[in-house]
């Protein structure tokens, strides 16, 4: 290593600027080449990774806000589904809607004499199920059930409505003798 020292030392001082220049300069390209430029290239890739990340960040933060609205809307046609299919069941259920005609005449005062179920009459999407009833009351309590029976969930409509005052003997006694055929529908199942 002396050696190596000592026939430097015995160059003239020009060459040994020129050369510590040249191996200065021999260094930068060499560091440049070596190390910069491959630190520069992953630079360059990691902001383009940062900037499809935050692409890709923002597109997942709009489709989940537009989940919310999907899960929201969602909610609300399963709830309107199930209010129509309370209004438009699949299946007859005409003992339940039985009852519960049967209990509002019961709650508006009326006498029940008969209930009787007709034959079903299937059109293009829902099958009428239509029956006929006999009831007796007076004048009140029979708009009081037409009142209730309109305002039930389920689809009732009250047709062919004959109202008669009902007589004991010889006298009208102010009971209305009422025969109506009440039709209520289902969906029909394809």
């Amino acid at each position: 290593m002396n050696e190596l020292i000592d026939r430097f030392n015995a160059y003239p001082l020009g060459q040994k600027v020129l050369a510590v220049f040249v191996l200065m300069i021999g260094i930068l390209v060499g560091f440049l080449t070596l190390v910069h430029r491959p630190m520069q290239d992953e630079i360059a890739k990691a902001e383009t990774r940062r900037s499809e990340l935050q692409r890709e960040l923002g597109r997942l933060k709009e489709i989940s806000e537009s989940r919310a609205e999907v899960v929201a809307r969602l909610n609300d046609l399963e709830r309107q589904l199930h209010i129509a299919r309370e209004k438009l069941p699949e299946s007859a259920e005409i003992p339940s809607l039985l009852q519960r005609i049967h209990n509002q005449a019961k709650t508006a005062g009326l006498e029940i004499n008969r209930f009787r179920r007709n034959e079903d009459v299937a059109s293009s999407d829902f099958i009428e199920i239509p029956v006929e009833m006999e009831l007796v009351g007076s004048f009140d309590e029979v708009a009081n059930f037409f009142y209730f029976v309109g305002r039930m969930t389920r689809i009732v409509n009250v047709k062919d409505i004959n109202v008669k005052r009902q007589t004991s003997g010889l006298v009208a006694d102010g009971q209305l003798q009422v025969s109506a055929r009440a039709t209520t529908y289902r969906w029909k199942a394809n």
